[in-house]
């Protein structure tokens, strides 16, 4: 049926474009998917300047796009269905729409002679040359002609993006905002006002970069020119009753009974919202920003990425060694000042002898060889300037709502980390995307301060990457596992986290974290406490694991004067307590007749015990929600545990697992029991005489001091 509705969208579509122009077909993105489609960002742009799509190029998600398309069908009467692909005649059309509407608009590209920002400039409204000023603050004006201006700043503040916008729309009343995106250092709104005695329609886009602020403040008139002839491109989407009620509100503020727009006024906002969304598009590359697309990370002829392994993109602060080398030999062990992203496809290590079974499912017999080549997105990025990018993912997995970030821990090497990665992401089949960020661990037991060290110094680099992984509005769970020294650099940054968490517009979908991790954290278990307070409701649910037998954590609470860490505890006592109702403890403390697990517990037991790797990979998937006893309703893996002295509040004690188990409970039911009696006591023959009672004696080390019960213990 799919490829049906697609031949008979061609059919209609190609009589449509008939009465256009003569003009070559427009070939459209490759792809047997709409949504891989529509991550084209030329086609993205078709779609504004068509009057379909009202968001910027690359920040649309695919909720969004499939709009804009079916938008666009119903405009043209074109009977593709919601998942049918683009045809060459629908490209064709959106490509001719496109043309005419750009020529309309008369865009040229143009350098600020004063403050030297260059802009996609609406030179077909506008007069190309500013009003005279000495300020970096420029107005391009022409309101006997077009009712269009537009102000470009680049100024040195120490307001805020955030302030400096307030400040700036205290001004107009009646204000409709339809769309809000506030990161803290970054923000875009979009919406009318009243000001000057008219209603205006306006763009504002301010942000951050290298101690000052850049930006543009678009505005239109909302009443048209008095010779406004719109082009016919534009009139299909103005005819749309969709489009038409959402220019209403604008035009009228929502005041029930004012006058609504004509269809030549709706014409004038499309032209408006294509001029907004074009310049915004095109002034974050043009002035510091940049851009990174996934596109070349597609490895092999699948059309999803990840079919045969597992893609990975990540960032890391190490020192390339070798420019030319794999996930093995590429990154040295030594910090950089520089920060590298690239992707590679990963395969786990699989271990058929230890019963390792996480490899599984759909990478099961379509494994390429390890090692993969890693690509880079971009050369690497200088230090200064790492918080000025954002990752499109243009080949994305199969769901691009959700991704994951693993961040590894203390004396880890890269390689290590992408298989650990790895490890997780596949044997949960995770369907989203998967980051990891790999700080300079030097890979040494012995050099355990300095990997602290190299971690702190990577967290500016942390809070760049994840900003510029949520600057895609695709994705709306960010489930995270940070694992030792890595749960330092989360909790860290997490507060700039959380301003991106809350900056989304509604249309854009609700940014959320899903499923955090904290596996064996190395962090003051009081500076957890107090910190993991203030975001743990951000979360979906937050789970631990604590262990206290975790060598690693005796030596970093002993190198800081016994100070209690966040995931590791005294053989003796509790795990770790928080009070918050959405985090769950989980304790892989030994048993305490295993005693050679005691000296052979890894601080890696995240990926080396298959007990913790296989509820990891259970935790991320998100379902069931709630607490360690919805995975194990049989109480298989893990035995509940109330906390001493603290009423409803629990955690999970990790079980001992198969054959070896029960060979342990028979070793532990030899401890717990007293020793028998000797055999000359058993076999004693009885006599009525005192003196011959051996019951009756004084009681020696080799003889208990009371008979046995039938269970082999003394009373």
């Amino acid at each position: 049926m799919k490829y049906f509705a697609s031949l008979c969208a061609s059919v209609v579509a190609a009589i449509a474009v008939a009465a256009l122009p003569s003009m070559a077909m427009a070939a459209c993105p490759a792809g047997d998917d709409l949504d891989l489609q529509l991550r084209d960002k030329e086609l993205q742009r078709h779609l504004i300047l068509s009057g379909f799509l009202a968001a910027e190029i690359g920040r649309a998600n695919e909720k969004m796009l499939r709009e804009a398309i079916t938008d666009f069908r119903t405009a043209n009467a074109l009977p593709g269905g919601e998942d049918a692909v683009l045809t060459e005649a629908e490209c064709a059309i959106l490509k001719h729409n496109n043309n005419a509407v750009y020529k309309f608009i008369g865009f040229k590209q143009v350098i600020n002679p004063v403050n030297n920002l260059k802009m996609t400039f609406p030179a077909g409204l506008l007069p190309p040359e500013p009003k005279p000023s000495n300020t970096t603050w420029q107005e391009y004006d022409h309101p006997g002609k077009s009712r269009v201006a537009i102000d470009v700043f680049r100024v040195s503040s120490r307001e805020s993006s955030t302030s400096s916008f307030t400040r700036g729309f205290q001004a107009y009343n009646a204000l409709t905002l339809t769309y809000l995106h506030n990161s803290g250092s970054e923000v875009i709104a979009e919406g009318a006002g009243n000001r000057w005695g008219n209603r205006y329609y306006f763009h504002n886009m301010n942000f951050e970069y290298q101690g000052g602020q850049r930006g543009i403040y678009i505005r239109f008139d909302m009443r048209p020119p008095a010779d406004f002839v719109p082009p016919p491109e534009i009139l299909a989407a103005a005819k749309l009753e969709k489009v038409q009620k959402q220019i209403a509100k604008l035009f009228t503020a929502g005041l029930a009974g004012a006058r609504p727009p004509t269809e030549t006024e709706v014409a004038w906002s499309l032209i408006a919202r294509a001029v907004f969304n074009i310049v915004a598009s095109d002034f974050y590359d043009q002035n510091g920003w940049q851009e990174l697309t996934t596109r070349e990370c597609v490895f092999g002829p699948q059309r999803r990425a990840r079919r045969g392994g597992v893609r990975v993109v990540f960032a890391t602060t190490r020192a390339i060694a070798d420019p030319k080398g794999d996930m093995t030999t590429m990154f040295a062990n030594a910090p950089s000042d520089k920060l590298t992203i690239g992707c590679i496809q990963v395969n786990p290590r699989m271990s058929l002898s230890s019963g390792n079974n996480t490899y599984r499912g759909a990478w099961q017999g379509g494994a390429r060889a390890a090692n993969a080549r890693i690509k880079l997105l971009t050369d690497p990025i200088d230090r200064s300037t790492e918080n000025y990018v954002r990752i499109v993912d243009t080949a994305a997995a199969e769901d691009a709502t959700h991704a994951l970030l693993v961040i590894h821990g203390y004396n880890n090497s890269f390689y290590e980390a992408l298989q650990a990665t790895a490890q997780i992401a596949g044997g949960a089949d995770y369907k989203g995307r998967v980051y990891m960020f790999s700080w300079p661990s030097v890979r040494s037991s012995l050099r355990y301060l300095q990997d602290a060290d190299n971690a702190e110094e990577a967290e500016g680099s942390l809070q760049a990457f994840i900003a510029a992984i949520l600057r895609d509005n695709n994705i709306r769970t960010l489930d995270i596992v940070a694992h030792s020294m890595g749960s330092q650099k989360l909790m860290r940054v997490m507060g700039s986290i959380r301003s991106i968490l809350d900056g989304r517009r509604q249309d854009e979908g609700t940014l959320r974290l899903g499923q955090v991790v904290f596996a064996a954290p190395d962090v003051s278990a009081a500076v957890f406490n107090t910190k993991i307070n203030t975001w743990a409701k951000l979360a979906e649910r937050v789970t631990i694991y604590t262990s206290g037998g975790d060598w690693v954590l005796w030596l970093s609470s002993l190198l800081r004067g016994l100070n209690d860490r966040a995931g590791g505890h005294v053989p003796w006592g509790e795990p770790l307590y928080v009070n918050a109702s959405n985090v769950y403890v989980i304790d892989k403390t030994p048993p305490k007749y295993d005693f050679w697990k005691f000296f052979t517990y890894t601080h890696s037991d995240y990926v080396d015990d298959k007990v913790i790797l296989n509820d990891i990979q259970a935790v991320i998937t998100g379902k069931p929600s709630g607490d360690p006893s919805k995975r194990d309703p049989e109480g298989k893996l893990f035995t509940a545990k109330p906390y001493v002295g603290v009423s409803n509040k629990k955690y999970w004690e990790a079980n001992p697992e198969g054959l070896l188990a029960d060979a342990k409970e028979k070793v532990k039911e030899g401890f717990d029991r007293k020793l028998p009696p000797p055999r000359w006591r058993r076999e004693a023959p009885a006599t009525d005489s005192p003196a011959a009672d051996p019951a009756s004696e004084t009681p020696t080390a080799q003889q208990p001091a009371a008979a046995p019960t039938a269970t082999g213990t003394a009373p």
